[in-house]
């Protein structure tokens, strides 16, 4: 006993001196700024000369120092930044003139007084290293100087740039990269993933024209005059009652000013200038030092009136920020208006920058979650690359808690009133609290499985996901955490982490210590599972029961992979009585809930956790169906009421010119976000055939966490005339159930993605016997059925890039009389203009098997791509079967992909493509999205046979299409003009060879909603 207590104690001194030494592991470096820059606002340049003193507080000895040049990140269409905004599909950098890129050169690096030696890195034109003339040991010193030129960039691309003469400079200045504990972080500039910067202090000497006025980081030195100045504008402004719709601007001043600004333990410094500036003043005193804070805001007339109250946004956001989190350690807090291209605001310490908001509770949301980041980035310097939540996250969860605060009756639609109240009823939207909107985010890619986790690089993150996950699930976990915990344990951690780690680089790891160590609670559920993970929580409410003392017992199953706490609430008239927090459960088990009178219990009632399934948190005290939700018929739609078991509906219409019109209604379980189980009825009434139409699909989705991604088994069906002519009236029917898988991708964020499907499609065609004829000769009509299968398998790659996008199919279709193998791909070369370029269709197609050439002859190959391809009805004709008229001009780009109508000949004689074809298709578009240049070649075997029966293999003549498109709606609608072609066609009247697409599979609503993505 006594050796295991000493080799208790023994382990205890180990475990204690381990935590000593990673805790004295920790340092930071010290980087101190003097710049001088002057702003020329006619070249849109600036000219500058910065001395860096940069304190090495490492244990190692430092050979070199990386700097961050992130002008040059607006340079060229190479850059870092460049490709990330090609990801999102946003091409303007891309094709931007030459004239709007912006870079920063005139770089002379010396340390302490000796030329440097520094170069560009091979991986980012916006990181350098600079290689120091002699070692830098540790805890010594280094001084820095270099002049720098900045280009300035249109500001339309990220951060950076200017519109005309409104500036905003930002990520401006040579910096060195952050070197910590794990080494150099030495990264692009991106728009997706913001920063991790040395804290130090800022000199900066800004020049410019003395009519601007400059909202900054740092404090006015020698500045008395600029600040009397100031303060006029501010007076004056704050008697305007209406505000003028000039956004001229004036002339710039022919005298300058120089500014000096001053800042202590900051990591960045950025400063906005415009000289058509609106000026407002204000004064704040925190909640616990009650020291006073001025508050500046800065706007031009493009939404001066929103503005009149942004003294108040910044006074409240910055009063509670300092209650919950701890005091704001600064002088002043600025917001200014600005042109900017990165989100709705940005922040930068002491000041941020506004973009256009549209209303006043989004001004100040977005003045308040900016002003927030003073403390989740600015303060507390976290790794904004590498851990977005410790910023973005954090800071939206005390944006919610502002709101909850200050307006505790806001709802998902914002203010009720005698106009919209009636609207927002009628629609099941008037109830959903305002948090509701940060839930839809989460839960839009959650419940179709495309989530990330919330612990990932800001750069890894799909742009939905970004917003979803980062911003919007950060926001209600820490929402759920404090709801848990209580609110006076939460703040008492979250102000201990500020006061333990103001100004400096807190890593996750040190946000848990505290949080368990103050709680005294095992917080892996949360740590481990719902920041690091993707796993969802679902509880489910199945039955009750009373025990000896009258209490209500009440089974609970964990139907989710997180043994996080929850709430039950007892309600009785639809207000909550009573509400009690438990325990995870890893499966299931009865809970005790407190005796009273309840109409319905409920898990969650007051929507503190993340539930991925509200649907089954419902039960009823008495009756039967206790867990099913009464039924409510909703016209056109809305977004997921748990209460209720919804069922919308909405009128339809539709047109072809064999049903001519046609209406109906649709019924549908689903809109936004999306279930697991979803489905669509919807009948077509024609009042030209008095039949009815329509169409109908039903899918499950199975979402394994595998390279699987979803999953989807159902089937799908549909049915309208396809052949109207004198007294035909025929229809077809096809049912066909179908499975779909897309696989997972290797980085959420790639263009490209695999598919696979396959489907037995069923087709039934009524059709008309005209055999048989009665004792005078007369035909007699019989309505037939002709059924026919095919078995479809489809199987690829593609790849949605905005520059070079592609993709690569394989088909496989199997009929009791044939096999086919078809082949196609897709690439695209973008030229610089953007909407143009040039683009590959390849087709290789042949029969593996077929049993009887002739008598299949409508499953042959066609050049062009019209109904007659269209034998499994996947595409939409409006004149589907058409003999003559415009509508049968209608094609679709399947097959042999010709624009205009060849038939493949031999020697003069049409032919069946019965054997096999390969066709190329070229488009180029130089000038124009809208019109472009086309060609078509191909060739057709066929198999035939002789009068004796032998097999005679049959190549067809070399067949070609050339042509004009004019693109209306490029890939929707376009038509396609021949100026030569070959074959016996030509005989036909030029009008009779033009042709057109129109794609209307890409406009149905409902597909639309299921595969958005971003």
């Amino acid at each position: 006993m006594k050796f295991l207590l000493g080799l208790s104690f023994f382990l205890l001194f180990l475990e204690l001196e381990f935590v000593a030494q990673s805790d004295t592991n920790y340092f930071q470096q010290e980087v101190n700024y003097e710049i001088h820059v002057t702003l020329n606002d006619e070249r849109h340049q600036l000219d500058g000369k910065e001395t860096i003193w940069y304190k090495n507080n490492s244990k190692k000895t430092l050979n070199y120092i990386y700097f961050h040049l992130w002008p040059n990140a607006y340079k060229n269409h190479e850059t870092a930044l460049t490709k990330q905004l090609l990801e999102e599909n946003n091409t303007m950098l891309y094709f931007s003139h030459d004239k709007h890129l912006g870079f920063i050169d005139g770089l002379e690096f010396k340390v302490n007084g000796e030329v440097a030696i520094w170069t560009i890195t091979e991986e980012n034109e916006d990181v350098a290293i600079v290689y120091l003339p002699e070692p830098l040991l540790s805890g010594e010193s280094v001084e820095i100087y270099t002049p720098f030129s900045v280009k300035l960039p249109l500001g339309v691309f990220s951060r950076l740039g200017h519109m005309e003469q409104s500036y905003q400079i930002t990520q401006w200045y040579p910096k060195p990269a952050v070197y910590d504990e794990k080494g150099w972080h030495q990264m692009p500039y991106l728009n997706q993933g913001e920063f991790y910067s040395e804290f130090g202090t800022f000199d900066v000497h800004i020049t410019l024209p003395k009519n601007y006025r400059v909202g900054a980081t740092g404090d006015l030195i020698n500045g008395e005059a600029e600040m009397k100045w100031l303060d006029s504008i501010a007076n004056y402004t704050a008697t305007i009652e209406e505000f003028d719709t000039d956004l001229s601007f004036p002339e710039s001043s022919s005298e300058t000013k120089t500014l000096h600004y001053h800042q202590e333990k900051v990591h960045d410094f950025a400063w906005f200038a415009d000289k058509r500036y609106h000026v407002l003043k204000g004064e704040v005193e925190l909640p616990n030092s009650k020291e006073k804070v001025t508050t500046w805001a800065m706007f031009t007339n493009n939404e001066a009136d929103l503005w009149k109250k942004s003294i108040e946004y910044l006074n409240d956001a910055t009063y509670y920020y300092s209650l919950w989190n701890g005091d704001y350690p600064y002088k002043h807090v600025t917001a200014v208006d600005g042109a900017l291209s990165a989100g709705a605001g940005m922040e930068y310490p002491n000041v941020t920058v506004i973009g256009q908001s549209g209303d006043a509770f989004s001004l100040e949301t977005v003045i308040m979650h900016e002003v927030g980041h003073n403390w989740f980035y600015g303060i507390l310097g976290t790794n904004e690359r590498l851990h977005p939540w410790m910023d973005e996250g954090i800071n939206s969860f005390n944006e919610l808690r502002y709101v909850k605060t200050k307006y505790p009756e806001r709802l998902l639609v914002g203010e009720l009133d005698d106009k919209n109240e009636k609207i927002f009823n009628w629609f099941d939207m008037a109830s959903h609290p305002h948090k509701h909107q940060y839930e839809l985010a989460y839960l839009l890619n959650a419940k179709r499985n495309k989530d990330q986790p919330i612990e990932l690089a800001a750069a890894e993150y799909t742009s939905l996901n970004y917003a979803g996950i980062v911003y919007s699930k950060s926001a209600i976990v820490f929402d759920y955490l404090k709801n848990y915990l209580g609110e006076e344990k939460f703040d008492k951690c979250m102000q201990r982490y500020f006061q333990e780690w103001k100004f400096k680089h807190p890593q996750p790891k040190d946000l848990r210590k505290i949080f368990e160590e103050e709680t005294g609670e095992n917080l892996d559920w949360f740590f481990d599972d719902m920041i690091k993970t993707t796993k969802k929580i679902d509880y489910k409410i199945t039955r009750n029961k009373t025990d000896t003392l009258g209490n209500s017992l009440l089974k609970i199953k964990n139907n989710g992979k997180i043994n996080g706490p929850f709430s039950i609430s007892g309600i009785k008239d639809g207000k909550i009585v009573a509400t009690q927090w438990y325990e995870p459960i890893a499966k299931k088990a009865f809970v005790s809930f407190e005796k009273g009178d309840y109409d319905t219990y409920k898990i969650d009632a007051q929507k503190n956790i993340p539930e991925i399934n509200r649907q089954n948190n419902t039960l009823k005290a008495k009756g039967l169906f206790k867990t099913m939700e009464p039924l409510r018929l909703q016209w056109m739609g809305s977004i997921e009421n748990p209460d209720k078991t919804q069922l919308f509906f909405s009128p339809i219409a539709g047109w072809n010119n064999n049903d001519k019109f046609m209406m109906g209604m649709a019924f549908y379980n689903s809109l936004i976000p999306s279930k697991k189980f979803e489905y669509i009825l919807a009948p077509l009434y024609s009042f030209s055939t008095n039949e009815i139409n329509g169409y109908a699909f039903a899918f499950y989705h199975i979402m394994p966490n595998t390279f699987i991604q979803n999953m989807a088994l159902g089937a799908s069906a549909k049915s309208f005339t396809r052949l109207n002519y004198r007294e035909q009236e025929l229809k077809y029917y096809k049912v066909n159930p179908r499975i779909e898988i897309d696989f997972r991708k290797n980085r959420a964020r790639q263009a490209k993605s695999t598919f696979f499907s396959y489907e037995f499609v069923n087709i039934f065609e009524e059709n008309t016997d005209f055999s048989k004829r009665d004792e005078n000769g007369k035909v007699l009509y019989k309505d037939t059925i002709n059924y026919f299968y095919i078995n479809n398998i489809n199987v690829g790659v593609k790849s949605k890039h905005p520059i070079n996008p592609y993709m690569l199919k394989a088909n496989v279709q199997q009929h009791q009389d044939f096999v086919k193998l078809n082949v196609e791909a897709h690439y695209s070369f973008a030229y610089k203009k953007p909407g143009t370029g040039l683009h590959f269709r390849f087709f290789v197609g042949r029969f593996l098997y077929n049993r009887d050439e002739q008598q299949n002859s409508r499953f042959n190959y066609n050049f062009s791509g019209n109904e007659a391809s269209d034998y499994m009805y996947n595409e939409l004709f409006l004149g589907r079967n058409d003999a003559v008229g415009r509508f049968n001009q209608q094609i679709a780009i399947i097959d042999g992909g010709f624009r205009n109508p060849v038939i493949p000949e031999s020697q003069g004689q049409f032919m069946q493509a019965n054997k096999w074809m390969n066709s190329v298709n070229v488009e180029s578009s130089l000038f124009t999205k809208h019109l472009s240049l086309y060609a078509d070649v191909g060739m057709a075997a066929t198999l035939t046979r002789d009068f004796s029966g032998n097999e005679v293999d049959r190549v067809s003549d070399f067949a070609y299409n050339f042509g004009v498109a004019v693109n209306i709606v490029p890939d929707f609608f376009e038509i396609y003009l021949p100026i030569t072609s070959s074959g016996e066609l030509n005989q036909l009247k030029y009008q009779d060879k033009i042709r057109f697409v129109l794609n209307l599979k890409l406009i149905q609503p409902f597909q639309l909603i299921r595969k958005f993505d971003m």
